[in-house]
């Protein structure tokens, strides 16, 4: 072999070493699984009373619901500021609802749901329910009612229960799967996960009649809608179900990788959104199905909500609401595919 061979052959293996190592740092930057908390562009953190909360947004405002202080405070989400604290029942402790012109809250311990209105801040109304004990869960809101999961007819917690928001009458008992807890409305349906069945039960309001029984992994229980379809979050083995309302059936499962208890679910800024104990932050791309971001470490706490530009989040230990720039959070590395 001449030299001048060996000298060329030599060059082409270092340009591949240099370009497989090239290659192998760029995927680096892709597959950080998940990004530590400190690369989540945390940019505001508002005070409130310590310990753990509810989050919703609407009317131009995030609501928080604090179990502890048994009170809602009023965020205005461009001062970042407390605009109102608001009284309200024993512990506040199954999500709020937002919808009909009013803020609706669930006392699991006075088993009852409190009307707010937004315009004067305070509770203009009370309606009892049977309410079961369990904490995790959330209240739908629409066709012209009020939807709770209740243990009416002996059942456990295996009675989607219709109330009147008027007169605060309940309409109709339907029954569903038992261990039901979440409870929303989207698509001309209401949308019940049961954790006992593995399934999400979908419920016509023009005839309070079951349409469908859909199956996904198990133990399923926070629920949204968005991007043209149903999201439910599992806590068996931490995946996310996308439904199609259109044919009732499951057209991706989606390995978030956040199994346990707790968790939270949120649509928004065009883009799925799951928080869950130690795992702060995820985002998942409707368009691909794909988890592009995740952020982990700090506190346990899983509560949050996507509106005007932000990811909200509770950290119950602190005392805080973080307000995460999700601007910001656009431009940091993606997973890779």
């Amino acid at each position: 072999m001449s030299l001048r061979t060996l000298v060329s052959i030599v060059n082409v293996m270092v340009a591949l070493v240099s370009g497989a190592a090239a290659a192998h740092a760029a995927d680096a930057a892709l597959s950080a699984r998940p990004q530590p908390l400190a690369a989540m562009p945390i940019v505001e953190r508002i005070k409130v009373p310590v310990g753990p909360a509810w989050l919703e947004t609407g009317f131009g405002s995030v609501w928080v619901s604090k179990i502890n202080s048994k009170k809602v405070l009023r965020i205005d989400p461009t001062s970042n500021q407390v605009i109102a604290t608001i009284p309200v029942g024993s512990k506040p402790e199954l999500g709020i609802g937002v919808g009909l012109g009013s803020v609706w809250i669930a006392d699991t311990k006075d088993r009852s749901i409190l009307q707010i209105d937004p315009n004067t801040n305070r509770v203009v109304h009370r309606i009892s329910v049977n309410l079961p004990k369990e904490t995790e869960g959330s209240i739908g809101v629409g066709a012209d009612s009020i939807w709770v999961l209740t243990n009416d007819g002996g059942t456990d917690s295996g009675t989607l229960t219709r109330v009147d928001p008027a007169n605060g009458k309940i309409t109709a008992n339907i029954k569903v799967q038992p261990q039901s807890h979440a409870a929303m409305v989207a698509f001309e349906s209401v949308w019940v996960t049961s954790t006992g069945g593995g399934s999400v039960t979908r419920v016509d309001p023009r005839t309070n009649a079951v349409t469908a029984e859909i199956p996904v992994h198990a133990s399923p229980r926070f629920i949204a809608a968005g991007e043209g379809s149903v999201w439910v979050l599992s806590q068996g083995d931490g995946s996310l179900a996308r439904i199609d309302p259109l044919t009732n059936r499951v057209l991706a499962t989606i390995d978030v990788g956040v199994p346990g208890e707790g968790g939270d679910l949120s649509i928004g800024e065009n883009y799925v959104w799951v928080s869950a104990e130690r795992v702060t932050l995820s985002q998942i791309d409707p368009r691909t199905n794909r988890l592009m971001r995740q952020f982990a470490g700090g506190p346990r706490d899983d509560t949050m909500r996507v509106g005007f530009g932000a990811a909200w989040i509770v950290d119950e230990r602190h005392g805080q609401i973080w307000k995460v720039d999700l601007e910001k959070l656009s431009h940091l590395p993606s997973l890779s595919p």
